[in-house]
């Protein structure tokens, strides 16, 4: 009696306790992923009980962080795409780290520059521009090493849509409380944008660019329900007044018809776009039909890009082209601010430089960028080919979304983390860990 007792009073306990932290780590990643577009609503992006950093997404992510450390072998592989992906992440990571290191000795400059972005003392700036964009990385960790079953993702993929679902609803009420707002361009919805989520209004683009797609392929492939989260997004997107996501997520949307052979949604969604345009011109789409025309007869690739070309790219690129520093190193994290020509006002003072690739040129320099552009391409090649084997939904899907950043990366968005990429690790993560279940499945099948 006594044996039976000690031998079943142990085990089965220790098993039932790493189970019920398991599920618990499971549930706090799903609040991190819901809580992921409102984390700067202003009542969600309060410090709780006045304590610098202590706001519901760094607590959320903390406790993600605390879980990964000690109950999890983050280093380990027990497959070659898994050894391959940590192997990348800790490059990412490093490159990220080194460059941000790199701008912490600027950070005086910068709030000189721009008092109203950043913030005054040293600990604020590594704990706002260092840790929080560091959180951004933990989705993918967790679900390479705790999401590995397509259930599993499948609730990942629902706690997205969820979020996108309610984030949507928020907007469209925002614009019915706004009404003249929502209808005097894109201005006044950024203006709206700031007030009630505390982002820029293509930041929410992006948040488009990067999940609609997710959103469809629940509609095309699970209940006809998901057709209302869908209209709701689409909607959204036409008060954005964002072009680049429209166009984007419209794009995406045509793709992912097109692969599911939906010729019949296609052509009656073409319709209602159509129809759309002529009853009633959205400020969005006024702003597409008039890019790159502004009374004149000539039409530059400046105006197409509304002043990108003469008034950010050229400027910064002649400028570190002309040092032999900054163009093979960079000048670390937010190099555009340090610019000469930013602060004597040659070029637009804009946060970023608005193309992820000439951005991340300024931070790390030509060296890194070429790498940076070799792993990409080798990447979306990878990537397609896994794809054409899977024949998976979800997986082509989730590229979709992938390929809609990529194309927006050209006039926006930033290559390291931030609050305009947070959900990309969460997309490849997924993506990787569909190729690791094909990959088991046919070596089972052998």
């Amino acid at each position: 009696m006594t044996v039976a007792l000690r031998y079943g009073g142990g085990t089965p306990y220790h098993r039932a306790s790493a189970y019920s932290l398991g599920q618990s780590a499971k549930w706090l990643f799903l609040a991190v992923v819901f809580i992921l577009p409102f984390q700067r609503v202003p009542f969600v992006n309060s410090n709780l009980l006045g304590i610098q950093g202590c706001k519901p997404f760094n607590l959320l992510s903390a406790g993600v962080l605390i879980y990964l450390l000690f109950r999890v072998s983050l280093l380990s592989a027990t497959d070659k795409i898994e050894r391959t992906s940590i192997r990348i992440l800790l490059l990412y990571f490093v490159t990220f780290t080194i460059a941000f290191a790199r701008s912490i000795l600027n950070a005086p400059l910068l709030h000189e520059r721009l008092p109203d972005v950043f913030p005054e003392s040293y600990l604020d700036y590594i704990m706002s521009y260092g840790m929080v964009p560091a959180f951004y990385i933990l989705p993918f960790l967790f679900i390479l090493k705790r999401c590995r079953s397509f259930s599993e993702i499948e609730t990942v993929v629902n706690a997205i849509c969820v979020s996108i679902l309610l984030l949507s609803a928020s907007f469209i009420l925002v614009a019915l409380m706004n009404p003249s707002a929502a209808l005097s361009g894109r201005a006044a919805v950024n203006d709206l944008c700031e007030a009630y989520f505390g982002i820029h209004y293509n930041t929410m683009g992006t948040i488009y660019i990067c999940t609609a797609p997710l959103l469809l392929y629940k509609a095309l492939t699970r209940s006809s329900l998901w057709i209302v989260p869908v209209a709701l997004s689409l909607l959204g997107l036409l008060l954005l007044s964002s072009r680049s996501a429209l166009l984007t997520v419209a794009g995406s949307y045509v793709l992912i018809l097109i692969y599911k052979r939906k010729f019949a949604v296609l052509a009656a969604g073409a319709a209602m776009v159509a129809i759309a345009s002529v009853l009633w011109i959205a400020p969005t789409m006024d702003a597409i039909l008039s890019i790159g025309f502004d009374g004149t007869s000539e039409v530059s690739a400046d105006e197409l890009l509304t002043g990108r070309v003469d008034f950010i790219w050229i400027p910064l690129l002649n400028e570190w082209t002309s040092d032999l520093g900054l163009f093979l190193f960079g000048a670390g994290r937010s190099g555009i601010i340090t610019s000469d020509a930013w602060y004597t006002g040659t070029l637009i003072q804009a946060t970023h430089a608005h193309n992820a690739i000439i951005d991340f040129f300024l931070d790390c320099g030509a060296i890194a960028t070429g790498i940076l552009l070799a792993l990409m391409c080798v990447g979306i090649s990878t990537a397609w080919r896994v794809g054409r084997r899977l024949h998976s939904d979800l997986y082509w899907a989730l590229f979709a979304c992938i390929v809609g950043y990529g194309i927006s990366m050209f006039t926006e968005r930033e290559v390291f983390p931030s609050f305009e990429n947070m959900y990309l690790f969460l997309l490849i993560a997924m993506m990787v860990n569909l190729a690791r279940l094909s990959s088991r499945a046919r070596q089972t099948s052998a």
